[in-house]
């Protein structure tokens, strides 16, 4: 199986291929890993609280940063977005 801490350093990775900055498929990834998405998105806002990464998200009316969502489970929890993300690399 593969561990949390690699798939954090693949979103860091692809984020980082950007210029420091990626649109995030967490669908993608999830099937590409064989992983649950809800894993991915956990992984994403576990970044996010740690500020390696800004992240931002689609909330159904706007895009919406991690930082203003309610909680991580309404984040990890919301299919709006059709499991996409924004990503950018803090320094």
């Amino acid at each position: 199986m593969i561990s949390d801490e690699y798939v954090q350093r693949e979103i860091l990775r692809l984020a980082g291929n950007n210029h420091k900055s990626a649109c995030i498929s967490t669908r993608r990834i999830s099937a590409f890993y064989n992983m649950p998405e809800s894993r991915i998105r956990r992984q994403l806002t576990t970044l996010a609280e740690q500020k390696k990464i800004r992240l931002t998200g689609w909330d159904g009316r706007a895009l919406r940063p991690y930082c203003e969502w309610a909680n991580a489970e309404d984040f990890v929890n919301s299919h709006a977005d059709g499991s996409h993300f924004r990503v950018e690399l803090l320094d």
